[in-house]
């Protein structure tokens, strides 16, 4: 026979509460806010140190580098179709090359194909800018060390580019 009446286990105060097969602790028990946000701190700053520790944190970019023999250019609008085929033709030479491109009319497969074809570290960049933002543009000239610039960057529509000139 079945027993219907209230015999548990538990008394009804100290189990958890359950709502809809999802338990909660008790609302009465206080949660150590402060001992979770000093271990995430803590944690913090250990990825942190093991960052700065590590060998390739503090060593500079080849790209903001002059190196002796190696011809660093840049490509505005590189992930255009002109852009792009200039890329290739500079990486098949040996050139160093940093691709901007805001990706307004160019194609971020380009830039995938270019870098599938030339894997080696120290050979293609890839920067997604603005080159309309002065700010932005300064920090790019402040992190490379270009040797040559190859400007295809615009706005390729006749109708967008006469209504809008300064775009």
């Amino acid at each position: 026979m079945l027993n219907f009446g209230r015999n548990r286990a538990q008394p009804r105060s100290n189990r958890p509460l359950s709502l809809g097969g999802m338990d909660y602790s008790d609302p009465k028990r206080k949660n150590n806010v402060v001992g979770k946000i000093l271990l995430a701190a803590t944690l913090t700053a250990l990825c942190i140190i093991m960052l700065k520790q590590s060998p390739t944190f503090n060593s500079p970019s080849p790209f903001s580098l002059h190196e002796e023999g190696m011809t660093h250019v840049l490509v505005t609008g590189g992930a255009g179709y002109i852009g792009s085929h200039a890329a290739m033709r500079l990486l098949k030479d040996g050139y160093r090359v940093t691709i901007v491109d805001n990706l307004s009319r160019g194609n971020i497969g380009a830039v995938k194909v270019l870098q599938e074809l030339f894997p080696e570290p120290g050979r293609l960049q890839f920067i997604y800018a603005d080159l309309g933002d002065p700010k932005t543009v300064n920090i790019i000239f402040q992190q490379n060390a270009f040797d040559a610039v190859m400007h295809f960057a615009a706005v390729a529509y006749v109708g967008e580019s006469t209504m809008n000139p300064l775009k």
